[in-house]
């Protein structure tokens, strides 16, 4: 990984729900710290060197399982909304082998990583309840060729399918 310097504090706010974390997920994304991130491209060229040309569902599960062994879980502290810039994950990956961060951190390297791989990424919000009661966001990527959108949900882990068996709202959200 390449070398790395202290980041800028991550972003902090009142947790006002799902459009304003998105929002500010989008813009990190499109950022400089995010998809015009050469420390963030150094990581995906990491997770996908040894992949065949233009194999595109193995780049997306590549992104899938370096961001779910480089990510580790925990929540952001009650009534608060942390996000963490793309770069600065990357960045806690190569000073201590792992990062700390949410699903909306997990979902939002993930997206840009995909991107910087040329891929269509958007972020999914999901809710386990009442209608429009959003709980959990998560990526999904188109692979080219056959169009298919794939979940990529690093929270879920090999759970993935039982996850979204229980979802009973969702909303999927474009990037640009």
């Amino acid at each position: 990984m390449p070398a790395i310097t202290d980041s800028p504090p991550t972003r902090i706010s009142a947790f006002r729900g799902p459009q304003t974390t998105i929002d500010t997920m989008r813009e990190l994304c499109l950022g400089a710290r995010g998809e015009r991130s050469m420390l963030v491209r150094g990581a995906v060229e990491y997770c996908t060197r040894g992949l065949q040309p233009k194999d595109y569902l193995s780049e997306i599960l590549a992104v899938r399982n370096f961001v779910g062994e480089k990510v580790k879980y925990a929540n952001d502290p009650i009534a608060l909304e942390l996000v963490k810039d793309p770069q600065r994950l990357v960045e806690e990956i190569s000073r201590h082998g792992v990062a700390v961060g949410d699903c909306d951190d997990a979902a939002l390297l993930i997206s840009t990583m995909a991107r910087q791989l040329g891929r269509e990424a958007e972020f999914v919000t999901v809710g386990f309840g009442a209608p429009n009661n959003f709980s959990h966001v998560f990526s999904r990527v188109k692979e080219p060729k056959s169009g298919r959108w794939i979940v990529v949900d690093t929270v879920a882990g090999t759970r993935e399918a039982t996850m979204l068996a229980r979802v009973t709202t969702w909303r999927a959200w474009k990037i640009d």
